[in-house]
């Protein structure tokens, strides 16, 4: 099969897997929403977002390096069982470690508190993802098998969810479910590599790859300056207790996360390939790569992101229908924006920077821009404005401060001739503008929440491909022509 056959075979099989994780969420997600309301939910949120911020140090990293390093040589089999053996003895010391720290600070901090037993359960996730190998997977391209384990897994936890969760008695069920869900996820990954991949432990190597992996850690974790750090400062100014501010911009948020996974499926896929294009056809074939890449990246990142900001309240109502998240309508048409600028980020990051090696510069692009967040937040705080729209508001600023300076980098300092402002690119953008007097045209009759969602979408979406068919648009046919194909 050829090198663009399988890439195409592989997005297809993350495009699935994405969809299937946005379509459970849809139908389930606002289950809890409904039967917890803002606050429970706000808990969750909260209490989820301090564990992340440990899941940094034990995790190091690991995933993005792990990927990147076995990519390159995932045709040797003695050397990928060598590296998994390092990696994983390290990931065994960190997790352990952090574990230790992780459950001491809670219980100095929330202990008596109706949280507590919440970031315990939460707790139990860093235990077992020590066994989290999904980038050996990945590495070798196995987006058949983590697609159906994925679906399995999510199937059973749904079945769950509708029996065990039926009233907010089962709050801390809820949470265990999560818990549960995830430990599945990484046992059976575990388990799928080891039938074919043994611990080799004739040299390992851990020392060599720290500083590697503390760059990473920080670039493949950089929401612990944005987004993350919204959540924790939302919850840490609530009063009494009371997180409600939390579930007003985590909604948001998981809605935002949903989507985000299902457009930057191309991106996902191509890291490994791209690593070993570079590696050993160099640069002229990765640069022809990863122009086509980025070019069907947009075609569905901007059409997306205008189109869920224009649609922001018929999300919010028809996704939480629960009155308590109203205020959220504001917060997701600035999270729409957020997508777009974080969307080509991700092809700044992932496709460019760190697959030519180079975490330290991105590493201090990260720190400046997070650090320029932080002011923002303190800014807000000092003035009595810190809300759940303004976080998010000063968060896309600093992500667009920081895109600007990646592409300034790589156009001057890499010398590459990568322009994402050629009308190839950018007339996805242009076209998606349209939708803007659609909408206010559909507005005009008064439809209700329900039929205004259906109709807008279904207009825009089909303007949108009909635009795109008629001009003639190379990347839209071959991808047509490539589903006509599977279907046949």
């Amino acid at each position: 099969m050829s090198n663009e056959k399988s890439i195409y075979k592989n997005t297809i099989y993350s495009i699935l897997l994405r969809v299937f994780n946005i379509a459970v969420p849809v139908i389930v997600g606002a289950y809890p929403l409904n039967i917890f309301g803002a606050d429970l939910m706000g808990t969750a949120n909260y209490s989820e977002s301090i564990y992340n911020y440990f899941m940094i140090f034990a995790s190091f990293g690991m995933y993005n390096y792990a990927l990147r390093e076995i990519s390159r040589i995932r045709n040797d089999k003695k050397k990928v069982a060598q590296m998994l053996t390092s990696f994983f003895i390290f990931g065994v010391v960190t997790h352990l470690v952090v574990a230790v720290v992780y459950f001491a600070f809670i219980t100095v901090r929330f202990k008596g508190q109706f949280i507590y037993p919440v970031a315990i359960l939460y707790g139990i996730n860093m235990i077992h993802h020590l066994f989290y190998i999904e980038w050996l997977n990945e590495a070798q391209e196995n987006y058949n098998f983590i697609t159906i384990k994925t679906i399995v897994n999510r199937c059973i936890y749904i079945v769950l969810l509708f029996t065990l969760v039926r009233t907010k008695n089962d709050f801390l069920i809820y949470v265990f479910l999560n818990t549960l869900n995830l430990f599945l996820n990484n046992i059976i990954s575990y388990w799928y590599i080891k039938r074919s991949i043994p611990f080799d432990f004739s040299n390992i190597e851990i020392k060599k790859h720290i500083r590697p992996l503390a760059y990473i850690a920080v670039i493949a974790n950089a929401d612990i300056l944005y987004t993350q750090l919204d959540k924790v400062l939302l919850g840490a100014s609530s009063k009494k207790g009371l997180y409600s501010s939390v579930a007003l911009y985590n909604t948001p948020q998981l809605i935002v996360s949903l989507i985000t996974p299902m457009i930057l499926s191309i991106v996902a896929v191509t890291v490994p390939r791209l690593s070993n294009v570079i590696y050993e056809k160099g640069n002229e074939e990765y640069e022809k790569l990863l122009s086509k890449i980025t070019t069907i990246c947009f075609m569905f990142l901007f059409p997306v992101g205008i189109g869920l900001c224009l649609y922001s309240r018929e999300t919010i109502l028809l996704y939480a229908r629960n009155k308590e998240f109203i205020g959220a309508i504001n917060v997701l048409q600035i999270f729409s924006i957020y997508l777009i600028i974080t969307g080509i980020g991700s092809v700044f990051t992932n496709q460019i920077m760190y697959v030519k090696k180079k975490e330290t510069v991105l590493f201090k692009l990260l720190l400046v821009c997070g650090v320029l967040n932080v002011i923002f937040k303190i800014a807000l705080s000092k003035l009595g404005t810190f809300t759940p729209v303004t976080a998010i508001l000063t968060t896309t600023i600093s992500n667009f401060i920081l895109i600007v300076m990646q592409y300034i980098y790589i156009r001057t300092k890499l010398k590459m001739e990568f322009n994402i402002f050629n009308w190839e690119k950018m007339k996805y953008f242009v076209y998606s503008l349209l939708f803007i007097p659609i909408t206010l045209l559909l507005r005009g009759l008064n439809l209700s929440t329900l039929l205004m969602a259906i109709i807008g979408v279904s207009v825009n979406g089909l303007l949108y491909m009909g635009i795109l068919y008629f001009t003639k648009d190379s990347v839209f046919l071959t991808l047509l022509e490539k589903i006509t194909k599977k279907a046949r």
